[in-house]
This record gives structure tokens, sequence and C-alpha cells, in this order.
């Protein structure tokens, strides 16, 4: 079991996105990003399944389709091999829970 607070995760970067690694195991592992307004992550595709939640802020999910807005409190699932990325609307503050393999 590993129980930790968002808050403690928060790590905003003047120099781009910024992540910080949550839990991992063997399966999956979660992640805190902090993106900054303006900031984005471009769409990219990997292995497993994606499941992002919106903790604060608004922003844009951007996939092979187009875009869509997004703010607190909403779920985003982007099946594996889904081109899947964020833009920021407002300072952003999303959790990643990805399926797969870790490395």
């Amino acid at each position: 079991m590993d129980i930790k607070k968002i808050s403690a995760l928060k790590n905003f970067s003047a120099e781009g996105p910024a992540k910080t690694a949550a839990s991992k195991g063997i399966h999956a592992r979660a992640t805190v990003w902090c993106l900054k307004v303006g900031q984005e992550i471009h769409p990219h595709d990997h292995d497993g399944d994606h499941i992002w939640y919106i903790e604060s802020g608004e922003g844009w999910y951007l996939n092979d389709k187009g875009e869509y807005k997004v703010e607190a409190g909403e779920i985003i699932f982007a099946p594996e091999g889904e081109p899947h990325g964020i833009r920021a609307a407002t300072d952003l503050v999303f959790i990643s829970v990805s399926a797969g393999p870790n490395p």
C-alpha cells in the first residue's frame, strides 16, 4: 500500500510540464503532472492504457481526432495506442494512471 497527498507532489516548472512519480507497481504507475498556462504535452502514444484525472485547472485534451475542453473533476480514458496529449488553459494538475509493464 502507498498513500500520498497530491498537494505534496505538485511541482510546477517554468521550463515545461513537470511530472512527479507518485507510485509504481509491476502493472501500473501513477504520476502527478503540473502544467503552467500554455504548456503542452504533445500528443504521443505508447503501450498501455492511460487514465487521466484532472485534479485542478482547465485545458484541452489532444488526440488524433481533435481537441476537447477538459476541467477539474473530469476523467479521461486513452486506450493503448491512442495518441494523447494536453495543453493547459490555466495552471493545470492531472493524475496519470498508466497500465502496462514498468521499465
